[in-house]
């Protein structure tokens, strides 16, 4: 079969390519832009979730109103949010001010590793690899990138606000952008299908982070870990990365207790045991929680990790799967996308998405009347 090389064609094409380039430059250039308006818009979701929680509230038979259902949301979301940032922010701050005497327990865990390694002449000299790597320049980027958060916080809450405004019109908006009721319904329908799914996936994902951190704050504080909160948060928010974000998760505190205890033997116990949560977690508590909602190929997944990963850091990472979900889900509406929705699937099957995400749907409708 030739492939259709006519001149209309070639020309699609090239709008094509021209397109994703401009996105791909936009998405490099203006992520200092693009970055607050994420977060402000992962903040306004947190909001809305939580709203739909305390909508769930009765009071003598008679829910709370719309407004103070939005205001109590508010509070709590940004009250949680902040007191997140004030414990991790003291946190750094203490392991910045006994940077000393971790030093010398290196220094002291090195020369452990000098006297091991001249005894066994077979075993690679480990002091430079170690020396080499540049604690005081991480211990530096951490702050930096607590300041440039701290930053933007004022930044994220404006936006937010404005959000929660323009929630109140959309639905007008809505109403005017198409007259067709046809056609409103279909987009109403997208919507909710990738609200749902995002929905399902963030809900899965913080129960079993929330489920793995907690585990792994006993254990720390079972073996004497310092810092134990702040290492079940940096697990908690390392879950939501597919595949290499549970690994990295569970080698951070572990390393962190060489400098603790100068000892091997402390990593070694602290990372088994953490890693065998995240395995069991990992593959048969989630698993079961998401079922085959999402049913994304495990290859998109990586590539779409390493995509986005590259261009936006950490927050890329945790999108990354999110994105490729909503991409699926819109490229499923038409015709001449429909088989890029398919090469994204794990096994091409674009209808038993679309049969879970209505399932979540007509569920959560039945569970509010």
């Amino acid at each position: 079969m030739n492939p259709d090389l006519t001149k209309d064609n070639l020309r699609n094409a090239a709008y094509w390519v021209i397109i994703l380039a401009g996105v791909l430059f936009c998405l490099i250039y203006f992520r200092p832009f693009l970055e607050p308006i994420v977060l402000a818009l992962l903040v306004w979701y947190l909001i809305s979730t939580t709203t739909k929680l305390f909508g769930k509230i009765n009071l003598r038979g008679k829910a709370l109103p719309g407004w103070i259902q939005r205001v109590l949301a508010t509070v709590l979301t940004l009250g949680v949010l902040w007191g997140i940032f004030s414990i991790i922010s003291l946190n750094v701050g203490l392991i910045s001010a006994n940077a000393d005497r971790y030093d010398e327990n290196l220094q002291l865990f090195l020369a452990q590793v000098r006297e091991f390694t001249e005894s066994n002449d077979y075993i690679p000299d480990l002091r430079e690899s170690i020396q080499e790597v540049d604690y005081q320049s991480i211990v530096s980027g951490v702050f930096n990138s607590v300041s440039t958060l701290l930053g933007n916080v004022a930044l994220v809450i404006v936006y937010v606000v404005f959000f929660l405004i323009e929630e109140n019109y959309l639905g007008s908006k809505m109403n005017k952008m198409f007259r067709r009721k046809d056609r409103q319904q279909n987009v109403v329908d997208t919507l909710q299908r990738i609200t749902r799914a995002v929905n399902k996936y963030f809900t899965v994902k913080t129960t079993v982070s929330v489920l793995t951190a907690a585990v792994s704050y006993v254990i720390m504080l079972a073996f004497g870990v310092d810092f134990p909160v702040l290492w079940a948060f940096i697990i908690f928010i390392l879950n939501y990365i597919p595949y290499i974000g549970s690994l990295v998760a569970s080698l951070l505190p572990a390393i962190f207790a060489i400098f603790q205890f100068a000892s091997f033997w402390p990593f070694l116990y602290v990372f088994l045991c953490i890693e065998a949560v995240q395995i069991f977690v990992g593959n048969y508590v989630e698993p079961k929680m998401m079922g085959r909602t999402l049913n994304l190929s495990p290859l998109v997944v990586i590539i779409a990790l390493s995509f986005w990963g590259s261009i936006w850091g950490i927050l890329g990472m945790i999108l990354s799967v999110p994105i490729v979900s909503v991409t699926i889900i819109i490229c499923a509406q038409f015709p001449s996308t429909r088989g890029i929705a398919v090469l994204l699937t794990e096994n091409g099957s674009i209808e038993e998405i679309e049969e879970n995400v209505i399932y979540e749907i007509q569920g959560s409708q039945a569970s509010q009347s």
